[in-house]
């Protein structure tokens, strides 16, 4: 009896050694801010990015389900211009963008508006393109490290951001290994109402100073899109780059 009691208090004792080793070997996760800052030196580091006056990419879109293909045209000037052009055939134009005081929206199914409310802030919250590769802390109300977990058969924080213009929450996914940020999930704002997306970043290349990703695949419900980046100029735009369409002029209240 005794010998059956000490070797049960013995293999008990085990057991919660073997259990506690993992919890106290446990690593304790990064913090937000460190995960963050592993992604910007990935990328060419924060001085790098700092000195980003303007960029101006080309690329072309995918709908996959409807079998549509666009030519992509982005310039963005620092602080606060963005404008996009993209090129469908047999369809037309659609512009969208902000001169850092007008946000607008052009396309042939509903013609030029002028954006406003949610929609507006969100795009002019993107157009600081500088902060938004910095992920720069004063731009957002809180930023939390959620855990690692699988994204898209890689190991990664979980970053849920809340920006402080808008309170858009987002969920960032950085690479435990590289660093690089690999996909983000959102629910965002647009002219056809609230959209939840899922998107995954990949085929880093080096263009210029910074490093970027050149494939994105974003899901909107059973809609895939996929954006390919052919080539990025940096520092080349002025701040004329970016201007109010002619089609969004007349829509401008005085």
């Amino acid at each position: 009896m005794i010998l059956q009691h000490t070797m049960r208090t013995a293999f008990a004792a085990a057991t919660a050694l073997l259990l506690a080793a993992p919890a106290a070997n446990a690593q304790p996760l990064p913090s937000a801010a460190d995960v963050v800052a592993k992604h910007v030196a990935a990328i060419g580091g924060k001085d790098a990015i700092s000195k980003i006056t303007s960029v101006k990419q080309t690329g072309a879109m995918e709908i996959t389900a409807a079998g549509m293909t666009a030519d992509l045209e982005m310039v963005m000037v620092a602080p606060n211009k963005q404008s996009m052009k993209m090129t469908l055939a047999g369809l037309g134009e659609i512009l969208s963008g902000t001169d850092g005081n007008v946000a607008w929206s052009v396309n042939p199914m509903q013609g030029a508006r002028v954006l406003e409310g949610k929609e507006a802030a969100t795009i002019k919250e993107q157009a600081d393109f500088v902060a938004t590769m910095l992920y720069s802390a004063e731009k957002f109300s809180s930023m939390a490290n959620e855990g690692i977990v699988d994204f898209n058969g890689e190991k990664a924080y979980k970053i849920k951001m809340v920006r402080k213009d808008t309170g858009t929450e987002s969920w960032n996914y950085f690479s435990v290994a590289s660093g690089l940020q690999i996909g983000s999930e959102a629910t965002l704002q647009s002219e056809m109402g609230t959209m939840s997306t899922s998107t995954t970043l990949a085929d880093y290349k080096q263009f210029g100073p910074i490093k970027m990703a050149t494939r994105s695949e974003m899901m909107t419900g059973p809609q895939k899109m996929v954006l390919t980046i052919k080539s990025a100029e940096f520092n080349t735009a002025g701040a004329d780059a970016v201007s109010v369409p002619a089609a969004v002029r007349p829509l401008i209240k005085k």
